[in-house]
């Protein structure tokens, strides 16, 4: 039987629970004394709200949840890098990844139950889409991140680059976003949140008109069609020229450099040729290049390049006068790849029921 969602407080603004307030016969200001112990003092429950009634409380509780998820487990590696399971009410999981750089912490968040991109080189759509995130969920994984560090330590970025493509869950996710940048919320700066997008060229020009300046960063790994398509099955819907040109008029609107996303992966985009195709596709665009070796993936057959190759491949873009920026794999060891670690669990869990179908009944042991 499935189970029923309740409704989490997190899915609300402020506005929505000062409503929801009211309704049940309390001040409008109770809503700013519940979210601040959310937000601000890391409540996870309504007991732990000693400033409102016992009464209202457990009125609450009766309806609503807190929090709607619960961290199934967190997976560490020596980088620093920490992988959360989250367990979502209808049994499915999703994964946050927490990523140490110096003073910089940032959360990696997903924004759907699997993915129906398909992208040959990400465990996320091995299993296809089970369905989009709300608002609510979205909003947890960060603050479960949150509360798991040090009370001296604080979440200095989001970045909207794990399970899904938020531009196909659009509403939630900028719900979110309003919500984990609002001074009630978390007070995230707006500008340290990142949108990843494989090129969803109706959801880009929406975002440009939201009056946020939020960074895009648009997964592009490759110079042309035929490539791109072959790592990015959607491509055959937008094409690599139409993706960067809404790159282009979200830069008109907000100002904001546009950050590509660029897999290598040896053998399939990473000659000379490809840097040297790619410089020219970019040239004249505001933009940074994020080089990443592939994450080797069980399911793909893709083979990570030599650093001879990266090397190459980054010096000729720069040589082009283009911002490049190598990335660090990080958590190899703790599957910490878009949707790796979900993909193990699915596995170990039919691995056990084909271990348990195979077992003698009571009646023939």
């Amino acid at each position: 039987m499935q189970k029923t969602e309740i409704l989490s407080i997190t899915n609300m603004t402020l506005t929505e629970l000062e409503a929801l307030c009211v309704s049940m016969g309390e001040p409008a200001y109770r809503a700013e004394q519940m979210l601040s112990w959310i937000y601000e003092k890391r409540a996870t429950s309504f007991d732990q709200m000693s400033n409102l009634s016992k009464d209202f409380r457990r009125r609450c509780a009766e309806k609503y949840h807190v929090f709607q998820t619960r961290v199934d487990s967190i997976t560490e590696t020596a980088d620093g890098t920490e992988k959360f399971l989250i367990h979502l009410f209808d049994e499915n999981v999703i994964e946050s990844v927490l990523l140490r750089e110096g003073k910089r912490i940032t959360v990696c968040i997903s924004t759907q139950v699997g993915c129906a991109m398909g992208c040959r080189f990400c465990a996320s759509g091995l299993l296809g889409l089970q369905r989009n995130l709300t608002t609510g969920e979205i909003v947890e994984q960060v603050l479960h991140v949150r509360n798991h560090l040090p009370t001296d330590e604080r979440l200095t970025n989001i970045v909207f680059m794990g399970i899904g493509e938020p531009l196909m869950n659009y509403d939630n996710v900028v719900k979110a976003i309003r919500i984990l940048n609002a001074a009630w919320g978390l007070g995230i700066g707006i500008r340290n949140i990142t949108i990843s997008t494989v090129g969803i060229i109706d959801g880009i020009r929406r975002l440009a008109q939201e009056g946020l300046q939020v960074n895009l960063a648009i997964s592009l790994h490759a110079s042309d069609d035929v490539t791109r398509t072959k790592i990015v099955p959607s491509n055959t819907k937008t094409g690599i020229r139409n993706v960067i040109a809404a790159a282009q008029e979200y830069f008109k609107v907000t100002h904001r450099d546009i950050s590509f996303e660029y897999v290598l992966i040896d053998g399939v985009n990473t000659s000379k040729r490809d840097a040297e195709t790619l410089a020219l596709l970019l040239k004249g665009i505001q933009c940074n290049i994020n080089i990443l070796p592939v994450n080797p993936v069980e399911e793909f057959n893709w083979k990570t390049p030599s650093e001879e190759t990266i090397d190459m491949f980054c010096n000729t873009l720069e040589r082009h006068g283009l911002i490049v920026t190598r990335r660090k794999k990080k958590g190899d060891d703790i599957h910490a790849a878009c949707g790796q670690l979900r993909l193990q669990r699915h596995k170990n869990n039919l691995h056990q029921e084909n271990n348990a179908s195979r077992e003698p009944s009571p009646d023939r042991a």
